[in-house]
C-alpha cells in the first residue's frame, strides 16, 4: 500500500498483554508523540493509519466486522511480537496492509532463557557449605556435545554464535533457510535439541513418536517457542521411558496448560510462557515502535527504502518463503 500524503500519522492500540505495567499505553502514548507527525488515539472511531497490536487482538474476529476494507484503510500494523501462528493465512493473503512482526525484542531474553537452561542442567554451581580437600566437580562439559538447533531465525541465529565457541558440534535445521528439515538432521547425535522456530500448520508435531525414539536416551530438550510443536504425550511417554533425558517446557499444546498432566516426571522443568518476558520488556516494545515510525516517516515515499531495511519481519514475506503454510 502507498504511503500516505497527509501531513502526520494517527497511531491506535487495541489491547494491552496482561504482563505488562498498568501505565504502559501511558508511556507508550508520551513516547511515540514525541515524534513529529505522531498521535495516538485514545479509540478507534478516529481513523487510524497505523495499529499496534498484539496475540490478544482476533485479526479474524475484526475482519468479520469491519471487512477488508478496514484493514486495508491502514498503512501498516505493527505486530510487537514474535509469533504469527495466529495470523490466518487467508487473512494475510486478504488484506494489501504490510505487517511488521517484532521479532527482535524478545530474542535476547528467550537466548537467555536457553542458555540458562543448559547452564543449570550441565554445569549448575554446587552449593558446598565449606571446603572440598578433593575439589572434585563430575561433571561434563559443553565441548563434549553435539547440539541441534532447530530453526535458524532471530533467536536461533544468537544461539549458534554463542555456542559455537563452547560445544563440540552444532547442527541447525531449517528448511526456509536452506539448512535441510529435521527428519535429514542427524537427530541421533544430538545431546541437547532446542526448538526455536515458529509454527504452521506444517510442523505442528515436529517432535512425536518417530522423532523421540531417534533421539539419545539422556537428550536434553528446550522449547521456549510454541507448543505445538511438540506431541506433549510422546514426550510424557518418552520422559518417563527415559529417565536420564530432561525437557524445559516454557510454552504448552494449551494455554494455560494443567501443570498436573506432568505430576508423574521428575525429569521436567514448566515454566508459564515467560522466556520473553524480562525487567525491560516495556522499555524495548516501545523503543522498537519508535524506530519503525520515525524510518517509516523518514523513508516516506520510498517504499523499498522501508521493507527492504525489514525485510525479514514483514509477515507476508514469511507465507511467499513459505514458512506461513
Amino acid at each position: 500500500m502507498p504511503f500516505s500524503n497527509k501531513k502526520g500519522l494517527k497511531v491506535y492500540r487495541p489491547h494491552v498483554s496482561p504482563y505488562q505495567d498498568p501505565h504502559f499505553k501511558t508511556w507508550e502514548k508520551k513516547a511515540l508523540e514525541k515524534i513529529e507527525g505522531i498521535t495516538y488515539l485514545d479509540s478507534l472511531t478516529d481513523s487510524p493509519q497505523i495499529l499496534l497490536t498484539n496475540t490478544h487482538f482476533d485479526y479474524q474476529s475484526f475482519l468479520n466486522q469491519n471487512g477488508p476494507s478496514r484493514l486495508n484503510a491502514l498503512e501498516l500494523i505493527i505486530h510487537p511480537n514474535s509469533g504469527y501462528d495466529n495470523f490466518p493465512r487467508a487473512l494475510i493473503q486478504k488484506i494489501s496492509t504490510p505487517i511488521i512482526l517484532g521479532n527482535p525484542i524478545r530474542s535476547q531474553a528467550v537466548s537467555n532463557y536457553i542458555l540458562s537452561c543448559i547452564f543449570e542442567q550441565l554445569t549448575a554451581i554446587p552449593l558446598l557449605k565449606k571446603w572440598n580437600p578433593l575439589r572434585t566437580w563430575p561433571r561434563e562439559t559443553l565441548q563434549e556435545k553435539n547440539i541441534l538447533i532447530i530453526g535458524q531465525g532471530h533467536i536461533g541465529s544468537i544461539l549458534k554464535v554463542a555456542l559455537d565457541p563452547l560445544v563440540k558440534e552444532i547442527f541447525v535445521a531449517d528448511p526456509y533457510k536452506g539448512l535441510g528439515t529435521l527428519e535429514e538432521s542427524p537427530l541421533e547425535k544430538a545431546h541437547i535439541i532446542i526448538l526455536a522456530c515458529g509454527l504452521n500448520q506444517g510442523n505442528q508435531g515436529l517432535l512425536g513418536k518417530k522423532q523421540f525414539g531417534r533421539m539419545k536416551t539422556d537428550v536434553l530438550l528446550i522449547n521456549p517457542a510454541r507448543g505445538k510443536l511438540i506431541n506433549e504425550k510422546d514426550l510424557i511417554d518418552f520422559l518417563g521411558q527415559h529417565p536420564d533425558s530432561f525437557a524445559y517446557l516454557d510454552v504448552f499444546e494449551k494455554e494455560p496448560v494443567d501443570y498436573k498432566k506432568f505430576q508423574n516426571l521428575n525429569n521436567i522443568r514448566l515454566t508459564p510462557h515467560i522466556a520473553g518476558v524480562f525487567e525491560a520488556l516495556d522499555l524495548k516494545i516501545i523503543e522498537f515502535e519508535c524506530e519503525i515510525l520515525q524510518n517509516y516517516l523518514k523513508f516516506k515515499n520510498k517504499t523499498f527504502n522501508f521493507f527492504n531495511h525489514y525485510n525479514d519481519l514483514v509477515l507476508k514475506n514469511k507465507l511467499q518463503h513459505g514458512m506461513i503454510i
